[in-house]
């Protein structure tokens, strides 16, 4: 085990036992949290616009970019499992005529050198005026942790309340490709 997930999981411990909330990112400096963004900004955040798809993201011309747009989200909360897996939940704003935002449910664990071995995107929230997304997208990713189920939250299941945008009946989260794609192309 890593250094910084024997540090994360001491920390985490520390914090609850002072009543801070174990999903608290602070329990990441804040150097970590701009590390760890930087680091999953090609994963969830926009490709580039001219000359960028999914088979270069990750070429040096496009570092600027992804620094920029990586300071664009915000981590609200942060949970390590102490067995590899991390949970993340992150926010942006949406592009809306009002100020609202949209939410990001996200599992991932990295290799002993801090390499991100497996990501994967569990829920996208509708867009949100920000105390309803904080309340909503906390809720669901409590349940994402505890490995509770989220299908009361999906679109066809939610009724005239939104929760979840994705996954839905169109869209799924392929973690081998690390995007979001149909279900029929998923499956392959």
């Amino acid at each position: 085990m890593s250094y910084l997930r024997v540090f994360i999981l001491l920390a985490s411990l520390v914090f609850s036992a002072c009543g801070v909330s174990q999903y608290d990112p602070g329990q990441l400096a804040e150097e970590e949290r701009e590390q760890l963004m930087y680091q999953m900004v090609r994963y969830y955040g926009k490709l580039p616009k001219r000359h960028a798809d999914h088979q270069n993201k990750f070429e040096e011309r496009f570092d600027s970019y992804y620094l920029a747009h990586a300071k664009e989200h915000e981590i609200l909360a942060y949970h390590y499992d102490g067995g590899g897996r991390e949970y993340l939940l992150i926010k942006r704003e949406a592009p809306s005529l009002y100020k609202k935002y949209v939410a990001t449910g996200i599992l991932f664990e990295r290799s002993p050198s801090g390499d991100i071995r497996y990501y994967e995107e569990v829920f996208r929230t509708w867009k949100m005026p920000e105390e309803q997304l904080k309340q909503k997208a906390t809720m669901l990713f409590t349940k994402m942790v505890k490995g509770e189920d989220l299908s009361p939250y999906l679109p066809e299941n939610s009724g005239e309340e939104e929760y979840i945008e994705f996954p839905d009946k169109r869209n799924a989260f392929d973690p081998s490709s690390r995007r979001w794609l149909s279900p029929s192309l998923v499956a392959r």
